[in-house]
């Protein structure tokens, strides 16, 4: 699931700003309907764009921020995304081992959290889909993982950057504590299966997990 189709999701956002733009869309549309339409919806995204009927409320925000703002947004995330070197105060930080990718996750989420419709669950989700990294505690797996506290998922739109690190560097440790950004997605794929809402509409993880290239690459 993951192996198979993660990567050629990773590849599709990183090539550009606007099929990264189609990604986070696709994260947002998501929120609060059934999975099974998104295919429908990012038909409709893509031929209506703010005028779809599916970019209601904030999802308006993200599509308005991410037009004007998508590009920078694209450019950091890849600076981020290949940087060798970070600094504190001017001060080189030194990494030991794979620490340096644990510290850009937590950069690299900490600019999607500007993005408005994305707090840390959704930052991570869209990491999960443009770079293979973090993941997505959602409402479901919170319901599997009983020893997440809502409370760490939650940020507030005024957060100051250093009260977004302190849940992001939580929030990042609890994906890497649930056994890493590929079981997170296999599981959730397996999961939705039996969701009353898509029973019957996907046979196997598989073919939920194949479901999210299909409605993102059209």
């Amino acid at each position: 699931m993951f192996k198979d189709h993660n990567p050629i999701i990773n590849g599709y956002m990183q090539a550009n700003a606007q099929q990264m733009i189609d990604g986070i869309m696709f994260v947002v549309l998501s929120v609060k309907t059934p999975f099974h339409t998104m295919k429908k919806q990012m038909d409709d995204y893509r031929a209506n764009g703010k005028d779809s009927k599916y970019v209601w409320g904030f999802k308006r925000q993200t599509y308005d921020y991410l037009q004007e703002y998508g590009q920078d947004l694209y450019d950091e995330l890849m600076d981020l995304h290949t940087r060798t070197k970070f600094y504190d105060n001017g001060e080189p930080i030194k990494f030991v081992g794979r620490q340096i990718w644990s510290h850009r996750d937590k950069q690299m989420m900490l600019v999607l959290t500007d993005v408005p419709g994305l707090g840390v669950v959704k930052a991570g989700f869209v990491m999960q889909m443009m770079f293979g990294r973090v993941g997505c505690i959602d409402v479901h797996n919170q319901r599997r993982l009983y020893s997440v506290d809502p409370k760490s998922l939650s940020l507030t739109k005024s957060a100051k950057d250093t009260t977004k690190l302190v849940k992001i560097d939580s929030y990042v440790n609890i994906c890497k504590k649930n056994n890493s950004t590929q079981r997170l997605w296999d599981q959730w794929c397996e999961q939705l299966t039996d969701k009353r809402c898509n029973k019957g509409r996907f046979a196997t993880g598989n073919d939920v997990s194949a479901y999210h290239v299909q409605a993102l690459l059209g």
